[in-house]
């Protein structure tokens, strides 16, 4: 790869001084051509016309060569004065028309050179932007037989496994895995005058498939600029990861249907023990065994009801609608839901919604005096809060923290601990900051980028 390098450099480095040499020969021809005419045309009266050509060499030394343009300029306006002043015989006007003219001159050249080398600069950054990016670079032009490339960097060229060079002037469609895939894209851009973060399927020239995150926008010229980062590697591991979820979620359903009927056989056998023994010791020893195994019972179905959790991926859902849903399936006798989270939407699991249940439940069934449930946001400098607030007792302070620890709670119940661990799959977190005495609040953080209001 070094050798590739420095071949190219070099090759790049030839075809540089080549155009430096053609240029410096047409400069120094432009500029005795005009000073021959002009040389000519004072000794023949004519002073107006012919001048003006050495705005040519003016202007092509000072966009060739931006740097020394206004060196070159200065120096071809003196040029003209040591030729000029000779024929004008002293006369004030013909020597101020003279010197005018190569204060033009100079003039010219000035603004010319820094115009060029504010447009190369600009150019530069560009060149170091399109070949150094990270990304897949693609100029795509219209062509005869279809939109073609009419440019792309390094790392676009070895995403499909050609060079820069044998990939320019191909048809962009037959790198994609579906042809009609660039249409769609255009039209897109042609529509919104860009596009952003579109998934597609490539081909490599050996035919592999390459997953990529295209971007698009419109240049002048019915240009588009094409941007493709190689995700291949990411949905590998992604599709990886979804499969081995699915494995352990049916490893776990499994485990837990097996574990539920052996619960359920040791149960009726405890309960024929209590009813065939007469030994009030026995008795009470095999109760609390049969207790025990309700608590275990109770935590495998608990756990059915969360099987899912973080199989599926997280997305954009909006608040409101989610907890409309929530309190209309939930039976809460005598308790009012209020919610103030209108075009609110948050990024999370798709089991929120188990979020709001289990809140909703443990303000009905533990709050004791709640009449109602309110639900609204505000806005921080680091994120967002929705607040959960009630009307009931409250929990007390030594209870705040503990309330979301495993297994803490009535009934053995692991409602509060896994609110925690669905919220916690995007970054977002829940605290109880309520009053005790006059009612819960729970406060769920989002993390900036982690909600929009639509």
């Amino acid at each position: 790869m070094a050798h590739q390098y420095r071949g190219a450099g070099s090759l790049t480095s030839h075809r540089r001084s080549a155009i430096r040499d053609t240029r410096l020969l047409l400069l120094a021809v432009s500029v005795l051509i005009a000073f021959i005419a002009n040389a000519a045309g004072l000794l023949a009266g004519i002073t107006i016309v012919l001048p003006h050509l050495l705005y040519l060499p003016i202007v092509l030394a000072a966009c060739w060569f931006p740097r020394r343009g206004s060196l070159f300029s200065l120096a071809l306006a003196l040029g003209y004065l040591a030729l000029a002043l000779p024929f004008t015989g002293g006369e004030a006007g013909a020597v101020v028309s003279a010197l005018s003219r190569a204060a033009v001159f100079v003039a010219v050249g000035a603004v010319v050179s820094l115009l060029a080398l504010r447009l190369r600069e600009q150019e530069e950054r560009y060149r170091g932007i399109f070949d150094n990016s990270e990304a897949g670079t693609f100029i795509v032009a219209p062509g005869e037989s279809g939109p073609q490339i009419e440019e792309v960097n390094y790392v676009g060229a070895a995403l499909f496994g050609f060079t820069a060079k044998n990939l320019v002037g191909k048809q962009i469609t037959d790198l994609f895995d579906d042809p009609g895939a660039w249409g769609a894209l255009a039209a897109d851009v042609d529509r919104n005058g860009a596009v952003y973060e579109c998934e597609a399927t490539l081909r490599r020239i050996e035919g592999a498939a390459v997953q990529v995150i295209a971007s698009a926008g419109r240049l002048p010229g019915d240009r588009i600029v094409l941007t493709l980062v190689d995700i291949t590697a990411r949905k590998n591991a992604e599709d990886a990861l979804r499969r081995t979820n699915a494995k352990l979620n049916m490893l776990g359903n499994l485990t837990r249907r097996d574990l539920a009927a052996a619960v359920s056989g040791l149960l009726a056998r405890i309960s024929d023990g209590i009813q065939e023994s007469g030994d009030p010791n026995l008795r009470r020893y095999l109760e609390s065994l049969e207790e025990d195994a309700r608590l275990v019972e109770r935590r495998t179905k608990i756990t059915r009801d969360y099987q899912d959790l973080g199989v599926r991926p997280p997305g954009w859902q909006p608040v409101q609608e989610v907890v409309r849903e929530v309190a209309s399936r939930l039976v809460l006798p005598g308790v009012s839901v209020r919610s103030w989270v209108e075009r609110l939407e948050v990024f999370a699991d798709p089991m929120l919604d188990r979020v709001f249940s289990n809140l909703l439940e443990n303000a009905a069934r533990h709050g004791k005096t709640v009449s109602k449930v309110v639900i609204t946001y505000r806005t921080l400098d680091d994120g967002l809060v929705i607040s959960i607030e009630d009307d009931g007792v409250g929990i007390p302070e030594s209870e705040k923290e503990r309330i979301f620890d495993y297994g803490v709670g009535t009934e053995g119940g692991l409602g509060l601990f896994l609110v925690r661990e669905i919220l916690a799959i995007t970054n977002m977190t829940i605290r109880e900051t309520g009053t005790p005495g006059k009612g819960a609040r729970f406060e769920i953080h989002v993390p900036a980028g982690g909600y929009r209001i639509v």
